[in-house]
């Protein structure tokens, strides 16, 4: 009986095996990378004939595999990284059945062999995603999953005393912005995508990081839907919602700004760092596209972007309408550093990143592209807005308190019933 069972899965693996192969051509991925070049046309004529790029090694890493290319003279890196979604369709495309042995154990030889054999060989791929880059020699690192749709926020990723922000999940590591080494910060994204969620999971991180030392100037073009939960933070010292509110705000802290400016030369000292001062002031703008047709407005957001880094005032300028108007070029010379999510154009994608790729993205809301010098795909942290209502609950005030004050925080009565806010009329 034993030997009679041993020999069912034996002749049911090999049978599996032979309807699998007969089905579809075993082809690898260094295998399909190379004819996905000829195919789209990425070769050289170099001697009278056609050249393409040579598989030098390749080598297994933790979720996927780096192949590692030689290109011949004449063919461009750019053109490829640019079209990157083609060597990811093509990879995607299965010719290659996946089934493992484990599968073939769990055959029942009987009259369903046939349709378990169909089952397997329609069996769901995870998609795979790839990473492209160029010193010297051309390497494509294949993963063989995708990145998570989602991640949630999590307390380790803040950065207590530091001024620095999750952006994002890569597939390496978890990746952060630092204001205080690129200072300002783009981002955008079509609507829905994740811009205005990211915007302000950063601004409760820098609450939260540094609450005796962060500043906040808040300016919501959307009515002040976004910001509205920050209003009565400590940290809040200003805040507006529409265009003329905006102005207003921009104005005066162009003239704290300058005042700052002035005292830290004055003292001998080339920056904020250097004087070793705490405090670092942001003005945080969501829609900016609102505040495309003020001329003043908009030269007083590039006026921060020059000046503010030395002064210790940095700038989170977010649209999801990217255009020429809406992000001057004198604004992008003094931002190095981008975030975005899924936008309709590739020229769109240029004006922020001077690039194509976010209209390539995923429509995964939080997948996008952090370019500081470098791209990097990622996946932003979700904060929702009850975790960040959790989380900033101590920093609000009552309204009329000493602001200084303990006291002054919604940390009374639990159920409320004894407690009183008193305003100054």
């Amino acid at each position: 009986m034993i030997v009679e069972i041993g020999s069912t899965i034996v002749m049911g693996g090999i049978a599996g095996f032979a309807y699998l192969k007969s089905n579809g051509p075993a082809v690898n991925d260094g295998e399909k990378i190379q004819r996905i070049f000829a195919n789209s046309g990425w070769t050289v004529r170099e001697d009278g004939k056609i050249q393409t790029v040579r598989i030098r090694r390749k080598q297994k890493f933790e979720g996927g595999t780096e192949y590692v290319l030689q290109l011949p003279l004449g063919m461009s890196s750019k053109e490829i990284i640019d079209n990157q979604n083609v060597l990811a369709d093509g990879l995607n495309v299965r010719t290659k059945v996946p089934f493992e042995m484990k599968d073939l154990l769990k055959l029942k030889w009987n009259k369903s062999l046939l349709k378990q054999l169909r089952e397997l060989t329609n069996k769901k791929q995870d998609q795979k995603e790839i990473d492209i880059s160029f010193d010297g020699m051309l390497r494509i690192k294949v993963y063989h999953s995708s990145l998570p749709e989602v991640i949630e926020w999590r307390e380790d990723m803040l950065s207590k005393g530091a001024w620095r922000v999750p952006i994002g999940q890569s597939r390496e590591r978890l990746v952060y912005h630092d204001f205080d080494k690129s200072k300002h910060l783009i981002v955008s994204s079509a609507t829905g995508y994740g811009k205005s969620v990211a915007v302000k999971m950063m601004v409760a991180n820098l609450i939260e990081q540094n609450p005796d030392y962060a500043e906040m100037n808040l300016i919501d073009l959307k009515g002040g839907a976004s910001f509205h939960r920050f209003k009565d933070c400590k940290q809040t010292k200003r805040i507006a919602r529409d265009p003329q509110e905006a102005y207003s705000v921009l104005k005066e802290v162009q003239k704290e700004m300058d005042a700052t400016f002035k005292d830290i030369v004055d003292r001998g000292y080339e920056d904020i760092r250097e004087a070793k001062e705490k405090r670092r002031r942001f003005i945080v703008i969501d829609e900016a596209a609102d505040l495309a047709d003020n001329s003043k407005a908009m030269d007083i957001v590039t006026d921060i972007a020059r000046k503010g880094r030395s002064a210790g005032y940095y700038l989170i300028f977010s649209t999801q309408y990217p255009t020429a108007e809406v992000i001057p070029s004198q604004t992008k010379r003094n931002i190095i550093a981008r975030l975005s999510y899924v936008v309709d154009t590739a020229t769109a994608s240029t004006v922020i990143l001077d690039e194509g790729g976010a209209e390539k993205l995923p429509d995964i809301p939080g997948r996008g592209i952090y370019k500081n010098l470098r791209s990097t795909t990622v996946q932003t942290p979700f904060m929702s807005n009850e975790k960040i209502k959790e989380r900033i609950k101590p920093y609000i005030r009552i309204r009329g308190k000493d602001e200084g004050s303990e006291q002054n925080r919604y940390e009374g009565a639990a159920n409320r019933k004894h407690s009183i806010v008193i305003e100054k009329v």
